[in-house]
């Protein structure tokens, strides 16, 4: 990729020759949980007994030019998940270029990889990432463009759109591009954009929507739903709201995909809906409740979701959230998940933390 490379190279000379002073942050998220499944009728559940994660996010500024990364290490992986090269057009505006999450994920958009920015243990599963089930593409290589505007008075819009490399569909699951160890196997490209409005710059109050245009090839070995299967062309339209109040919280997204499965010789034409709520509330200022519903129609019928046995049709679940020190946390959460396959119960047990 040429062009990339040489934009890249462009703006690091143009950072070097700036006499703007340099500004950097740094983070790490740490966790640690414990999870145990009960009352357990899913052949398949992808839960993870002990999860250690240590979430790494820098960034640099210099004038312009901007450097932004996420790195995420655990105790079966560690993954560059995020590498981005930016230029601030205007103080409304940066556009990005390097591996990004995808901006029609609303939950991802806001939490990312740091289980201490999100109340709930859990992500909804139609916005889990890739290598742990996820049924939607989450991270991308390509060019991301972020603006935001003042309009209607006080009331901010903002906006993202993207395309890039997108995931392969392989018989682990979703594997997007790998900035370290890039693949040359099938590349295709995928879009998406958002769009919201706000009441005001600061606020989480808002809602929106999205769209999204991904193509995704099938590579390496088969499973037996995976035989004669080319690529996918997915489609995604979506609506999303939050409304944030002093102590609680309510966010909903709902979801339409409409998924063209390409075999040989043959074409699939499908699709299916999902959505979830989640309300939050804050009982005292260090101690918190929440409660998300998670469901879904034609999930049962989808031939794309057949590819992802694992997939939560619907789930529901309830927790506690006690801060007991500065930037701490611990967080107990009950689940009840009905897979394509069966159904599960769980407890999961996490402490977080966010050291700056």
């Amino acid at each position: 990729m040429r062009s990339p490379g040489l934009l890249a190279a462009a703006l690091c000379w143009t950072c070097i020759a700036s006499a703007d002073p340099l500004q950097h942050e740094f983070l790490l998220l740490p966790s640690a949980e414990a999870v145990g499944t009960f009352d357990r009728q899913a052949p398949v559940t992808q839960v993870t007994d002990e999860v250690l994660k240590l979430d790494s996010i820098f960034s640099l500024q210099k004038g312009s030019f901007k450097v932004f990364g996420e790195y995420l290490v655990s105790d079966h992986e560690g993954d560059l998940e995020r590498f981005q090269l930016g230029w601030q057009v205007s103080s409304d505006t940066v556009i990005w270029i390097g591996r990004y999450h995808q901006p029609t994920s609303i939950w991802n958009h806001e939490h990312h990889h740091g289980q201490y920015l999100q109340t709930s243990i859990t992500r909804p599963a139609i916005d889990e990432w890739e290598d742990l089930g996820g049924i939607l593409p989450q991270h991308f290589t390509g060019v991301l463009v972020e603006s935001s505007k003042q309009v209607f008075g006080d009331w901010r819009l903002h906006v993202a759109a993207a395309g890039g490399i997108a995931p392969e569909i392989t018989s682990e699951g979703l594997e997007p591009f790998d900035l370290v160890h890039p693949s040359h196997d099938r590349q295709r490209l995928g879009y998406q954009a958002r769009a919201s409005l706000h009441p005001g710059e600061f606020t989480e109050t808002g809602f929106g929507m999205i769209v999204a245009n991904d193509k995704l090839p099938q590579v390496g070995p088969q499973t037996p739903e995976m035989v004669g299967l080319d690529y996918v062309d997915l489609r995604l339209v979506g609506v999303f709201g939050t409304y944030a109040a002093q102590s609680w919280k309510v966010l909903a997204t709902a979801y339409y995909a409409n998924a063209q499965l390409f075999y040989t010789g043959s074409e699939i034409s499908d699709h299916f809906e999902v959505g979830y709520v989640q309300a939050e509330w804050r009982l005292r200022q260090e101690l918190g409740v929440f409660a998300r519903l998670e469901g879904s129609a034609h999930a049962s019928d989808s031939t794309y979701l057949d590819l992802f046995d694992e997939f939560h049709r619907s789930r529901q679940l309830g927790g506690l959230r006690w801060d007991f020190a500065r930037r701490q946390a611990l967080t107990l959460e009950l689940g009840r998940t009905h897979t394509l396959q069966g159904a599960f119960s769980d407890v999961r047990l996490q402490w977080s933390a966010a050291v700056l």
